[in-house]
This record gives C-alpha cells, structure tokens and sequence, in this order.
C-alpha cells in the first residue's frame, strides 16, 4: 500500500483530540485524506477538525464518544453508514494507563482501562471489517506500547492490556493479509503527550520522550512496507532479547526498580 492510494478516501482515528492521534489526523489530511475523528472531550476535538479544516481543506468529521462504553463502537459505524462513509484505514489509538501500586487505584478505573484498551479495539476491528474489506487494499493501525514486552510492576493493567493489543494484532496482521488489510502494530517508546500526566506519572528511569510526529512517520512508512510491527520505541531489541533470556524474577525485578513510586507514594 502506498500513501497515496489512500488520497480521498476515508480514515478513522481514535483519541484524536491529541497527541498521537492528533498527530495521525494532521498527517493523514495532509496526504489529502478525509478523517473521522473520534474523542471524549468535544471541545478539544472540535477545535482539532477546525484546525485541520482550515491548514488543509480536509473533510472532518467529529464523532464524540467514549469507547470505554462498550456500545459506542456500534455508534460510531451506525453513524457512519447512515451518512454513506465507508472507512479505508482504522487507527485504534485511543487508550489510557495508569502508574502505581495496583491498589491504590479504583477498580472501576480499572475496568474503564480494560475496556478501552482491549475490548473497544477488538469491537472497532470487527465493527468496520467489512469497510476495509470491500477495498482492493486497507490498513488497520493498533497502538501498542514498548511495555507490552514484559510485566510492568507498577503499571501491571496498562502493559498487560498492551500485550494483548501486541498479540491480537499481529495475529489478524495473518488472518487479514490475505485479504489485503494491512494490521500494523505500533509500538512506540515514552512519546511526549498527555498520557503520562493522565496516567498518574511520576518521576521515574524514564527520561526521554520521542516526538509524537516522529511516531506516525514510522508508522506511515511502515504501512508503504506492509510490515506486521513497527518498533518506534529506541532499544525494543535489548528490551525484548533481556525479557526472554534473563529469569523472570530478574526481569520483574529490575523493571519493577525503574517504575516503582516514590518513596512517601
């Protein structure tokens, strides 16, 4: 699939109102794309399709939803068919996390995690497959996430749910190759957006964060290639090469040392 076959066409972006989907949104107009763009928070992702209105002249729609409700994806495509759009690539971005010891944190916030997460992307792949089936080539962009590599103490839910976002992926990259769908998984590494400061951060080994526009070009490029997964993580290889070598207690152990809360915390 090349770039440009897409010009015209439509894409749908999830947690579009910022950072990475954001950045998806902006790209893809730029390629002369039209866009469904979906997020919780109206305001901001209204001014984000005004924005991209007015710098390329695409065709926006908003579509406020929560996809941690489990009905919202039937929305979302019911939408879409009633005003005759039929989506080409599906960028399933939307997700949240959380930092810190597993039970300081509600078990309803845990539930919402889940839902979005994992649930709400399986529901969108299925919900649209026959919009990117009904075309000669299509693409479907999951976001995982660096920490889906190893058991993350201190964000157990959030990398347990990106292992599975890492995992159901790639497997329909082999169910749907075949029938000209393009499943990428990206995988980028710490990358300067809200997440963190949503997520309940605090300081921690990680210090540096990638550029969300840096993230979508790999993975834009990597849909020109057709490749399964695309690493926009630094240092996945080292990462991925200690979590299946070194035993599992080291492993916890040391990762559990790079994300464990303050003292006091």
């Amino acid at each position: 699939m090349q770039l440009s076959d897409l010009t015209g066409h439509w894409a749908l972006v999830t947690g579009a109102s910022s950072g990475i989907g954001e950045e998806f949104a902006g790209q893809l107009a730029q390629a002369g794309m039209r866009l469904v763009l979906v997020a919780r928070r109206e305001e901001r992702l209204q001014a984000v399709a005004d924005a991209l209105r007015v710098r390329y002249g695409a065709e926006v729609r908003a579509i406020v939803a929560d996809l941690a409700d489990t009905a919202a994806a039937a929305r979302i495509r019911a939408e879409l068919d009633a005003a005759g759009i039929r989506v080409r690539l599906l960028c399933n971005n939307a997700g949240a996390g959380r930092w810190g010891r597993f039970e300081d944190t509600q078990a309803q916030v845990y539930d919402e995690l889940g839902t979005l997460n994992t649930t709400a992307l399986v529901a969108m792949c299925r919900r649209f497959f026959d919009h990117l089936a009904a075309f000669p080539s299509s693409a479907v962009i999951n976001v995982s996430s660096a920490a889906a590599y190893q058991p993350v103490p201190y964000m157990a839910v959030y990398a347990a749910s990106k292992a599975f976002v890492q995992s159901f992926s790639q497997a329909l990259h082999g169910e749907w190759k075949e029938r000209g769908i393009v499943v990428q998984t990206l995988v980028p590494g710490p990358t300067d957006t809200e997440f963190d400061a949503k997520a309940g951060a605090y300081e921690s080994a990680l210090t540096e964060r990638d550029a969300p526009a840096d993230v979508v070009r790999a993975s834009l490029a990597g849909l020109e290639r057709g490749v399964p997964v695309v690493n926009a993580a630094k240092g996945t290889y080292k990462q991925r090469l200690f979590a299946g070598v070194a035993p599992h207690s080291m492993v916890i152990r040391e990762v559990g040392k790079m994300f464990k809360p303050p003292a006091g915390k």
